[in-house]
């Protein structure tokens, strides 16, 4: 029996090879046009043959879009995708420093610095179906709140969920889109590490895609949002965000059993000792950034024995 040359053999694998490396070629282009089209200052290579798709390099945006302005720097910055999966992109990036002005919907700006942070971007028919970042020792300052924030691991995820139809009887516009945020050790300026679970709906009258859309009419209402410690939960804020006229405008309540302390950091004064209620008391909260004002306690309202609960931890 006549044997088949070893070389001969190898002919289907290298014609394999050859046809994937020519589609694998498509999809590297297809993936540095969407590269340049979102990120047009990033400076990159892409290798990954033949399991992945990965661009490697570094980023200084310095451009603008509907937040007015994103100064974005990354020391690194990786992106990495499946061949011939587009919908799907995660980033990976070091020695993160950026800048956001939200002019248009509250004349605020978002100045962050994190050690490293990995993004999962994932698209469905032009949907935005998640994005998720993840910071590494977060430091950020915005005018939105006085003091700065820090926090060893804070997360953000936005997902689209359009409505079906604007119900017209509703005061409130159909929620568009869901914030969450998650954070530990988050600390505002010399607070005690807190950790921070918040969840949001984000209204507007049509689908989100630009500033405007959201702008008029819009709001975000915040379902819940929890500061706890070590000993339990702390505070919870239910409230709603609108834009007037270039002003942010919060209208909720607070529920807590540290009162005392939510309002000195509320009103930016010295921090008070204090401990924690045994029954919570709800408080109405109201303002613009910088000036939110805390209601009175009720008439009635429950006091602390001291050293009965744990003490409330410092909140700012």
């Amino acid at each position: 029996m006549k044997r088949v040359p070893l070389w001969l053999t190898l002919v289907p694998l290298i014609a394999g090879l050859l046809v994937y490396w020519h589609f694998w070629s498509g999809w590297k282009d297809r993936f540095r046009a969407d590269l340049n089209a979102a990120l047009p200052d990033y400076t990159f290579t892409i290798g990954g043959f033949p399991y992945r798709l990965e661009a490697n390099g570094s980023i200084r945006n310095n451009g603008t879009n509907d937040f007015d302005l994103v100064d974005f720097a990354a020391a690194r910055l990786r992106a990495n995708r499946a061949p011939w999966v587009r919908d799907l992109t995660v980033f990976s990036a070091d020695r993160v420093d950026g800048i956001t002005s939200l002019g248009k919907i509250g004349g605020g700006t978002v100045e962050y610095k994190a050690t490293a942070a990995e993004t999962s971007l994932h698209r469905v028919d032009q949907r935005l179906a998640r994005l998720s970042v993840v910071f590494t020792g977060l430091r950020a300052t915005t005018d939105l709140f006085a003091a700065p924030i820090a926090a060893d691991h804070f997360e953000v995820h936005v997902r689209e969920t359009p409505a079906r139809s604007n119900e017209a009887w509703s005061a409130t516009p159909p929620q568009q889109a869901q914030v969450v945020l998650a954070g530990t050790k988050v600390r505002f300026a010399g607070s005690a590490p807190l950790t921070l679970a918040l969840d949001a709906g984000i209204t507007a009258t049509a689908p989100l895609r630009d500033l405007e859309t959201w702008v008029h009419g819009g709001t975000v209402e915040i379902h819940d949002a929890v500061l706890s410690d070590a000993s339990g939960e702390v505070a919870r804020l239910s409230a709603s965000i609108v834009d007037t006229v270039g002003q942010l405008r919060l209208t909720g309540t607070v529920t807590t059993v540290c009162p005392a302390s939510v309002r000195a950091a509320v009103d930016g004064t010295p921090p008070v000792a204090e401990s924690r209620l045994r029954n919570p008391v709800r408080l109405a909260l109201g303002g613009t950034p910088g000036f939110f004002v805390l209601a009175p306690l009720p008439a009635g309202a429950p006091t602390a024995v001291r050293g009965q609960l744990p003490p409330c931890p410092r909140l700012r």
